[in-house]
């Protein structure tokens, strides 16, 4: 490599780094880059699908086996997962893996070895190459940026962290709803949600609401959020029920519990102040698991607010 290639590519480097810096966003920023049209995923082959490669303890799911378990070729099938989520399998599973790994180099102290391995690399160098490739930085140097543009907690964040108090759940089954794109878009989630579960016969009245939500929102492209509009289905009677829906389950384990009530947008400094202060404080650390919100009033009826109580996962 000459001179001038060594040079472009150090400039292209660094314009990688400053964008993902720019995704490090200030609590409830709301800023959205390149976002294409929110959406409701509802081709049932690919929610299955992507049921199975989000799995904590999923193997490693290959592009062929995955698709023979549909009926089709992985022509197909990646062709039908970028016209759902905007990417092939292979980098969907990538992206899910260091967009976690970047969140925890940004929002907790774990060691870089420790991040790798939770992220599923075998080695740190393994990581590292990878994590290059994704974002133009070292794990290393991210964190660094990371740390110099983070704000720091305000009084309000301090508020939050005082209230946070452990909790301890156990298996709840859910009838989830997948939407993707920016957490600003989650009150019109919410009201489609309840408008789709009306038309497949099911009254709404009464039901407890979850939401669960799985990036970081200061790493992960805002079209590329996930977030799962849930009722709660004890008896797991609702699995059959007609629509763009999966049975899944709000997961077992340590939370940190927050009350909230508000606009939506204070779910982002409520979490940015338990990570930032209460983790740290209570030496815990972040995990793979989502978060949840239970709602004690219908989200679908609240015009954009929310009253809730937030679980983060820790151990």
């Amino acid at each position: 490599m000459n001179m001038a290639q060594r040079s472009l590519r150090c400039r292209h480097c660094n314009q990688q780094a400053i964008r993902w810096m720019e995704h490090l966003l200030l609590p409830n920023s709301g800023t959205e880059f390149g976002l294409r049209t929110p959406q409701a995923l509802d081709d049932n082959e690919i929610i299955d699908i992507l049921a199975r490669v989000e799995a904590i303890d999923s193997p490693g799911l290959s592009l062929a086996d995955l698709a023979s378990s549909v009926g089709l070729s992985p022509f197909q099938l990646n062709r039908r997962l970028k016209r759902a989520v905007g990417d092939t399998l292979g980098n969907y599973q990538r992206s899910l893996r260091l967009n976690l790994a970047a969140a925890l180099l940004a929002r907790s102290d774990q060691s870089i070895l420790d991040i790798a391995l939770q992220t599923g690399y075998g080695s740190q160098a393994a990581f590292n190459h990878a994590f290059v490739r994704q974002f133009g930085v070292p794990p290393r140097k991210a964190r660094l940026l990371a740390t110099t543009r983070t704000p720091h907690p305000g009084l309000r964040h301090r508020a939050f962290a005082e209230a946070t108090k452990p909790h301890r759940h156990r298996d709840l089954p859910v009838l989830a709803m997948r939407f993707q794109g920016g957490y600003s878009h989650v009150p019109a989630y919410w009201r489609t949600f309840a408008t789709v579960l009306q038309r497949a016969g099911l009254d709404v009245a009464d039901r407890q609401a979850v939401g669960i939500f799985y990036e970081d929102p200061g790493v992960t492209p805002q079209h590329l959020i996930r977030y799962d509009c849930c009722i709660l289905d004890h008896e797991r009677r609702l699995s059959g029920v007609p629509g763009p829906f999966r049975a899944d389950v709000v997961r077992s384990g340590e939370y940190a519990s927050l009350d909230v009530s508000g606009l939506h947008s204070v779910v982002a400094d409520a979490v940015f102040g338990i990570c930032s202060l209460w983790m740290t404080t209570h030496r815990r650390r972040l995990t793979a698991c989502p978060a949840y919100e239970f709602h004690r009033r219908p989200p679908w009826n609240e015009e954009g607010a929310i009253d809730a109580t937030i679980f983060v996962a820790f151990e």
